[in-house]
């Protein structure tokens, strides 16, 4: 089991270790990104600057020699090649230069080392004699084979170019400028020309090799980063760039040298860039080791002063264990403001209310030791008195099962009088019903017969009615006959009177035919009349004869209602003498069924009581042989009550000889 000690030692040791290694990582990055945000901001102003000086001092040797060019004995074409030549030898001793010498317009020309050649296919002539000074790439000399580097400039006879004069510098010139330009420790410059060639580096064998970083990338891939930075650089960009070299990363500013076709490049390896940085990992590794040190002594110093107290705190509750509670904790470790202060004092408390404990128990063992003599003597006793009741209450049980057992039988003779007489009852109320069916029918019945009497009454007044508007009839009958006879004699003394119409008619001619058609008319209307009133008379004369028929009929059948209205009185005082009669044979059933009711009602009192009186001798036999059962029950108790008892005594013999151990 490892310790808190060194629990704690390994744990801030780790915490300590991922504290000092991030921040490194922090500062390392932040300072890394810092340089090369700044190495992103110098290097391409440093390749600028140096192009400047490359430039400036290309054209301080154009410059000279256009000035050699524009005097008149070197410009004049015409001017013996010795005075020309005293000139340009006195300039190669002052200025340095290999050679100089003055090229016609074929390419023809003399040098001062007093040699001819021809450099008709040279560029730099080509751009001079185009009017433009220029400066070409190291090339290997036609006369000495060596590395050379040309500068020309045209002569002009006013605006014409008649020549060019040109002079011959080391090539290595433009290797010796990148060569003071460095960055770093590690860090150098180089240039190419337009086509990727390398025309100055430190290394002066890629020079006179024509290293090209095209045809580079052909044999070896890994050139490709570089080869894409030089083509910026071919393009005449400036910037800066990044790419890796036989594994060692490295970064490159570059800037066109203006004025010609070059471009200047300055390296800076990674190494050299992250110095700093790197500096910086050291020191922040060394403090990191030197923190976790400092903190795990601190830790150490810290943990061995806990452990100290918890030692200590063992200690003593290792001497609890033994029973030894006569001890007390350290007052150093209960000065303590910390948890250990917190955990001594807690022992302490444990221990006072321990030894407080332990003197409770063994003042109760004590008493409950001499209760349980007591228990177990109080115990004996109430055994010997259990049985006693036992052997009673047996008897009383055996008493008042015998009363139950009578009272059962009294209430089933009493329940067999109480089925008889409700069937007595049953049939009471089944002869009252009927009774009482019967006057509800007979006064229903005689309700029935004085309507029926109402309606006779009705009838026979309407039927008077009938027979008095009946001889009204014939009456009005005869005088509609009289009517009718009157519209006859009206009606032949209408055709009489036509008819005389009609002979005056005749008599008057002509005059009278619409006289006589009239007529006419009259008499066949007077005719019809006559028929109709016939016709009348007729149906009258049946009329009344059938009237008389049922004036007749009708006084037969007033003497039949008058009959019948006799008999339906008779029947109605025969309907109220059965009402009045039921109405006694009702009351006196009534009578009858109350007595038999009370009978019944009493009848259920004296079961209901004789129920009660067995249900509670039912439950004294019950409770007798529950109570003689608990007796039993409770002498078992006391025996087990005196067992324990006895046991407990001994237990609390046994609990004092182990409280005995403890030394308070």
């Amino acid at each position: 089991m490892r310790s808190i000690k060194t629990k704690l030692i390994v744990c801030f040791g780790v915490l300590l270790l991922v504290i000092c290694i991030g921040l490194g990582l922090i500062s390392y990055n932040i300072s890394s990104n810092a340089l090369i945000s700044n190495l992103n901001e110098n290097l391409p102003q440093m390749a600028q600057q140096s192009a400047k000086t490359v430039q400036s001092r290309v054209e301080n040797q154009l410059n000279a020699l256009e000035a050699i060019a524009a005097e008149p004995q070197i410009s004049d074409m015409n001017n013996s090649w010795g005075n020309k030549e005293a000139i340009l030898k006195a300039e190669v001793k002052r200025s340095g230069h290999i050679r100089m010498y003055i090229a016609d317009e074929n390419g023809d020309a003399e040098t001062t080392d007093d040699t001819k050649t021809n450099i008709k296919d040279r560029d730099y002539f080509k751009k001079a004699m185009a009017g433009e000074k220029s400066v070409s790439d190291p090339t290997l000399s036609k006369t000495t084979n060596s590395m050379v580097l040309v500068y020309a400039a045209p002569i002009k006879n006013g605006d014409k170019v008649v020549g060019v004069l040109a002079a011959t510098r080391d090539g290595n010139a433009l290797s010796d400028m990148t060569k003071d330009i460095t960055f770093g420790k590690i860090g150098q410059a180089f240039m190419i020309n337009k086509q990727g060639t390398t025309v100055a580096h430190i290394d002066k064998d890629l020079v006179l090799k024509g290293d090209n970083v095209n045809e580079n990338v052909k044999k070896n891939p890994n050139f490709k980063p570089l080869a894409d930075i030089e083509k910026k650089m071919m393009n005449g960009e400036s910037g800066i760039g990044e790419y890796t070299h036989t594994g060692v990363s490295k970064y490159l500013g570059y800037a066109p040298v203006k004025g010609t076709n070059w471009s200047i490049a300055i390296t800076a390896q990674g190494s050299d860039v992250l110095k700093g940085a790197n500096v910086l990992k050291i020191w922040v590794s060394v403090l990191s080791v030197i923190f976790i040190i400092a903190g795990i002594i601190l830790v150490y110093m810290l943990s061995n002063s806990i452990t100290k107290n918890l030692i200590e705190a063992v200690k003593y509750l290792s001497v609890l264990t033994t029973g030894d509670l006569s001890g007390s904790v350290s007052l150093k470790g209960l000065k303590n403001k910390d948890e250990t202060g917190e955990l001594s004092r807690a022992i302490k408390t444990m221990q006072e209310s321990i030894v407080s404990m332990i003197s409770t128990v063994k003042t109760n063992s004590s008493e409950i030791s001499s209760h349980a003599d007591n228990l177990s003597a109080t115990s004996e006793e109430m055994s010997s008195s259990s049985n006693n009741i036992a052997v009673s209450m047996q008897d009383v049980a055996k008493g008042a099962s015998t009363q139950a057992e009578n009272l059962v039988n009294i209430t089933t003779t009493l329940n067999k009088f109480g089925e008889e007489l409700g069937q007595i009852n049953n049939s009471i109320k089944e002869v009252d019903s009927n009774a009482k069916g019967i006057n509800t029918m007979s006064t229903e019945s005689n309700a029935e017969m004085e309507k029926l009497a109402e309606s006779m009454n009705t009838l026979s007044n309407s039927f008077n009615d009938f027979v008095s508007k009946t001889t009204g009839l014939g009456e009005n009958i005869d005088k509609i006959n009289e009517i009718t006879d009157l519209i006859n004699s009206i009606a032949e003394q209408t055709n009489l009177l036509a008819l005389n119409a009609a002979i005056e008619a005749a008599r008057a001619g002509e005059a009278g035919k619409g006289f006589s058609v009239v007529a006419e008319e009259i008499r066949e209307l007077a005719e019809q009349t006559t028929e109709s009133s016939k016709n009348i008379s007729n149906l009258i004369k049946n009329v009344s004869n059938d009237s008389k028929v049922m004036v007749k009929s009708s006084e037969d059948i007033k003497e039949k209602l008058t009959s019948q209205i006799s008999v339906v009185n008779t029947a109605i005082e025969s309907f109220k003498k059965i009402v009045s009669g039921v109405s006694n044979i009702g009351s006196k059933i009534k009578a009858v069924n109350d007595f038999t009711e009370n009978i019944n009602d009493e009848k259920s009192s004296i079961l209901e009581k004789v129920e009660g009186i067995s249900a509670v001798s039912e439950e004294v036999s019950a409770s007798s042989e529950e109570i003689a059962a608990s007796s039993e029950e409770m002498n078992a108790s006391s025996e087990e009550v005196a067992a324990t008892a006895h046991t407990l005594a001994s237990m609390t013999d046994g609990m004092n000889k182990e409280v005995s151990k403890f030394k308070i």
